[in-house]
């Protein structure tokens, strides 16, 4: 039987779970960009959550650190950890209150908010395809895989890199670090 995923539906799904919505999480938090990862043989979905600050200027939206993530698996959806990254040792220097970064940044501030959108559901696109492939064997080319990384690079905010880091090398290795050395 093919397991199929819908990365983009299953995280707006997913923010109205009776599971998210016990992990209390202040209002105000939006998801990131997931990282797929194979854990004990399943693949799962962590989602991480951060929080934006309209300033009423353009470009000038605050950043904040990924507070919160939330993990499940794939495809059954189920939940497998909830994370509040202020209670975690490797996160003891950040400042969860003090934004990281701007929006938007370079790599996006020559996009419309309509240009901005397509990019972003092609990626969930590619996302949608790699699951594919750990799932059901099929498909994912090398082209697939560096338009991905193109895309993450294009679209995650900068201020965040650090973060992810932390949250996965193995997935900010492949997708998110520059290829300079």
């Amino acid at each position: 039987m093919e397991n199929k995923v819908c990365v983009a539906k299953t995280i707006k799904k997913m923010k109205t779970s009776d599971f998210v919505l016990n992990c209390k999480m202040p209002m105000g938090y939006v998801y990131g960009y997931p990282v797929l990862q194979i854990r004990n043989g399943s693949l799962c979905m962590k989602i991480p959550f951060l929080r934006y600050k309209v300033t009423g200027k353009p470009d000038q939206t605050l950043v904040f650190p990924i507070r919160y993530s939330v993990t499940m698996e794939l495809p059954e959806e189920r939940f497998v950890e909830f994370n509040d990254y202020a209670y975690d040792n490797r996160f003891a220097d950040v400042d969860f209150d003090k934004a990281v970064g701007l929006f938007r940044h370079e790599s996006v501030k020559s996009l419309n908010k309509k240009e901005y959108e397509a990019k972003r559901a092609e990626l969930f696109g590619l996302y949608d395809k790699l699951a594919a492939s750990l799932l059901n064997g099929e498909e994912f080319t090398a082209e697939d895989n560096a338009k991905m990384k193109d895309m993450l690079q294009m679209l995650v905010e900068p201020s965040l890199l650090p973060i992810y880091k932390v949250l996965d090398k193995d997935f900010y290795e492949k997708y998110l670090r520059n290829n300079e050395v």
